[in-house]
């Protein structure tokens, strides 16, 4: 059985990252990455799968800088530990800051990548589309018009 790691923040980017792991159904086993704090999303599992803790960049709005980096370094340490014992073949996001160090962490590895930019972003990348376009194995965007002006994005439709 094939498992693909999937990256879950928190509001709009869950549900629409539960909407395309509904999708692809159980025939996959799933590894969720989530923010170490959050308590809510793993109870809104539907598909379950090995739950796999990781630290958000930022946890407070105050927080400073330094300690963002401490934060994105261990979560890109914890990435390749996860990765080198479950082996996902491929990793799934809808568009959470919590990707970019678990993408890289991915690409070193060679797993495969796919980023789907968050269905609110309609005429502009955000910042984690920004830093990840050109760096994943397919980037997909939920609206023409910003397909059509995004070099390397494809529009996959809506996913709510």
């Amino acid at each position: 059985m094939k498992r693909i790691a999937v990256v879950l923040g928190r509001g709009g980017h869950t549900a629409q990252t539960f909407a395309l792991v509904d999708l692809l159904g159980p025939e996959y086993e799933y590894l969720y990455l989530i923010g170490l704090l959050d308590k809510l999303t793993p109870r809104k599992i539907r598909i379950k799968g090995r739950v796999l803790p990781v630290l958000p960049p930022r946890l407070l709005p105050q927080d400073s800088k330094v300690m963002a980096v401490i934060r994105t370094l261990v979560t890109l340490m914890l990435s390749f530990v996860y990765f080198r014992i479950f082996r996902p073949a491929v990793v799934v996001s809808c568009g959470t800051g919590l990707t970019v160090p678990i993408f890289y962490a991915a690409r070193v590895l060679g797993i495969k990548r796919v980023f789907i930019e968050s269905m609110s972003r309609v005429t502009e990348l955000s910042m984690t589309g920004r830093i990840l376009l050109g760096k994943t194995d397919l980037f997909v965007v939920q609206w023409p018009q910003l397909a059509s002006k995004t070099p390397g994005a494809i529009y996959g439709g809506q996913l709510l």
